[in-house]
Order: C-alpha cells, then sequence, then structure tokens
C-alpha cells in the first residue's frame, strides 16, 4: 500500500486542508451520532442503576478504577501527541459512540444471534462458541459504523491514517471500559461471597491488566486502518477501496473471534498464572497487528506534517533542523522530552512539551487556515517558550 502523503506546493499556501468542525447541525449523519448516543447515555444510566442500588460500592469503586484506566490510556495518547489529531470535541464523541451507542445496540444483538444459534443448532453449541460468533459480529460493525459517522460529519478532519485510527481506538475504548464496568457491576451482584470490593480488582485483573492492551481499542484501530485506507486513497477504483476497508475489518473480526472462542483453553487450567499465558497467546497477534498499522500511520503522518510545514512554517526559528527531522517520530520527541528532564529538570522538560505541542499545533493549523492572525498567537507563545527553555539549556551545552 501507498503510505506517501500528499506533497504540497508553494500554491496551495492558502489551501483550507481540514474546515469542518464536529459540530455540524446540517448533516444527518451528526443528527444520527447525536441521537444515538444520547440514547445509549439513558440504557448506560438505567443499566447501572440497578447495581448502584443493589452494590453501591461496586458500582462507585468500578467508576473510580475504569475511570482512572480510562485517564491512562488517554495519558499515553497525550504523551505521543496522538490527541493534537482533532479538537478534544473528536474524542469525547468517539468514546461516547463506543461507550453508549454501540454498546446500547451490542447487548440485545449479540443475545438475539445467540438465541439464533440455539434454536439452529444447539443450546450446548452456543454455550462454547457463542461469544465467538456474537461478539465479533454485532460488536465490530457497531464500532466502525461509529468512526464512519464520525467521518461523514466532519470529512476534512480526516487527512491521515492516524487522524481516522486514533478515532477509532478511542471508540474501542469507550466500549471496553463501559463494557468491563458492566461486567464489575454484575458479578458483585452474583458473587458468591459478601464482598463488594473483590470483584472490582477481580475484573481490573483479568479483563484490564491480563487483556486490556489486545481487546476493543486494538480490534478498533486495525478495523478503522481500511477506512483510512478507502479514504485517503480515491485515485483507487471504488472496488479495490471496499476490497481494503472489508479486509481490515475481517482481520479485526478474526482477532475478536479468536479472543472470544475456546480456542486452546483445554491446554491451560484455571489458575492465574496459566490463564495469564493464555490470554496472552490468543491476544499477541491482535497486539502486534495494531502496532503495526500504527507504525505504518506513524510514518504517513510524519510525512504529512513534513509536507504542511514546508510550504506553510518554513522559518527555522519556528522550527529548528533537528526538531524538524522528528516531526514525524513522535517516540523521538518523547525521547527528547525525557532526556532534557534528566539532564536540565523538571522545568526544562515542561517548556520542551509545551514547545513541542504549539509546534504541532502551528503545522497543523496552518495547514488549515494558511499563515495568519489566526496561526499568529501560536508563532509567539513557540518564541516565547524557547526564550525560556534555551537559557537553561545553552550553558551546559557550552
Amino acid at each position: 500500500m501507498n503510505i506517501d502523503a500528499p506533497v504540497l506546493d508553494k500554491d496551495q499556501a492558502s489551501w483550507p486542508v481540514g474546515t469542518d468542525s464536529f459540530f455540524q447541525p446540517q448533516r444527518a449523519a451528526f443528527w444520527v451520532l447525536t441521537a444515538l448516543i444520547v440514547n445509549g447515555l439513558f440504557y448506560t444510566v438505567n443499566m447501572f442503576s440497578l447495581g448502584f442500588r443493589v452494590v453501591p460500592v461496586t458500582a462507585f469503586l468500578g467508576l473510580l478504577v475504569w475511570g482512572l484506566y480510562t485517564l491512562i490510556f488517554l495519558a499515553a495518547f497525550r504523551t505521543l501527541d496522538l490527541l493534537e489529531q482533532h479538537p478534544p470535541e473528536a474524542f469525547i464523541l468517539a468514546f461516547a459512540w463506543g461507550g453508549m451507542g454501540a454498546v446500547y445496540f451490542a447487548a440485545p444483538a449479540n443475545i438475539a444471534i445467540q438465541s439464533l444459534c440455539a434454536k439452529l443448532i444447539s443450546p450446548e453449541f452456543v454455550a462454547v462458541w457463542g461469544p465467538a460468533i456474537a461478539g465479533p459480529i454485532t460488536e465490530e460493525f457497531l464500532k466502525i459504523a461509529g468512526v464512519i459517522l464520525l467521518v461523514l460529519v466532519a470529512r476534512n478532519q480526516f487527512q491521515t491514517y492516524l487522524s481516522v485510527l486514533i478515532v477509532g481506538a478511542l471508540a474501542g475504548l469507550g466500549f471496553q471500559v463501559i463494557e468491563n464496568l458492566s461486567y464489575t457491576v454484575n458479578a458483585s451482584m452474583h458473587f458468591p461471597l459478601e464482598n463488594q470490593v473483590y470483584p472490582v480488582f477481580l475484573n481490573l485483573l483479568t479483563r484490564g491488566l491480563m487483556s486490556g492492551l489486545w481487546s476493543h481499542a486494538a480490534y478498533t484501530t486495525i478495523a478503522s486502518f481500511g477506512i483510512a485506507w478507502f479514504l485517503l486513497h480515491p485515485e483507487r477504483p471504488m472496488a479495490v477501496r471496499v476490497a481494503a476497508a472489508l479486509s481490515s475489518f475481517a482481520l479485526a473480526w478474526a482477532m475478536h473471534f479468536i479472543w472470544n472462542s475456546p480456542f486452546l483453553e483445554d491446554l491451560f487450567d484455571n489458575g492465574y498464572g496459566e490463564m495469564a499465558v493464555l490470554l496472552f497467546v490468543k491476544g499477541i497477534p491482535a497486539l502486534v497487528a495494531a502496532g503495526l498499522i500504527w507504525r505504518v500511520a506513524v510514518k504517513e503522518n510524519g510525512t504529512y506534517l513534513h509536507a504542511l510545514a514546508a510550504v506553510f512554517v518554513p522559518e527555522r526559528d519556528l522550527i529548528r533542523d533537528d526538531e524538524w527531522v522528528r516531526l514525524g517520530a513522535p517516540m523521538q520527541r518523547y525521547k527528547v522530552r525525557r532526556e532534557m528532564g534528566w539532564t536540565y529538570g523538571w522545568r526544562a522538560r515542561r517548556l520542551k512539551t509545551r514547545l513541542q505541542r504549539e509546534q504541532l499545533r502551528l503545522i497543523r493549523k496552518a495547514g488549515t487556515y494558511g499563515r495568519g492572525p489566526q496561526t499568529l498567537r501560536h508563532e509567539i507563545a513557540i518564541r516565547q517558550l524557547r526564550a525560556e527553555l534555551d537559557p537553561l539549556i545553552q550553558p551546559r551545552q557550552a
């Protein structure tokens, strides 16, 4: 697949790359997305209301634990500057769709598919294979449907693979967190012991720590790559673009199917150690696939940022040569910040972090609206931050 970003030239300096916002009341997709999220919100509140009445300690502790779990993922995304792809409302909508819109439809759909399988085959078959058949079909379709709706709401916001993948990852994370919270509350309500705390940490261990990296966020990332390829290759025949999107969805479905299936379970007992090995063996293919896709997306995003910066931000006092090289490498930018903190202290690291993010915002805003009053505050911020940072690091470089 071709991963090169479009090359911009000087005549495109005023070209609006992505002017759509995610508030588009004139578009049907916006109202469909909003209505389904609101509907899912009422469903979710009603679903958990019983848990708050019956096992209030579990419900409140579960909200706290899974809320912190979400923040850890968001902190990782922010550390890698992935949240600079879109304004905050995009990620709120994506997370809300996964946690409310998709979950609302997934639960009854899974029950319906498993009931149909029980009638057509047998209840015994459903007891073993039901989750593997129903879960991937309904859940992967519903999560990617939210990504498609977001693209339809603000098409011009999606100019790179990474801009699509991060929305898909947030939709998957939303589904994962709300599903885990639901399992936590239900487990406590049916727990054999009078203990409302143990089920929270048991579910955090099994569903959060032992399977969190290769769960819904990874699957939706894989499926979203096909949507990104479809969007960013309009020069290809429609049949090829559709095939790419369907292939990515099929891969996500297969990963989810393997995870839910009883494959390999006979080789391990129910101990936590062997369970961890089983989850690792079944989940590592999804982690590897998602990691390779992220790597391709980061490389393409770097090419795109370089193209924008070459046209819109050529001044080397705003983006120095060493900073230019690292534009498309989140891990290298993070490494520079970390090493600066070790060498020059926390204040230098904080200033470098702010400087890097202002540079990304300047590039993206200039690519969207062109240079002018709308980018002036970012230019001023970069120069001010550099004026504070340089005195901290120059004496030790001499």
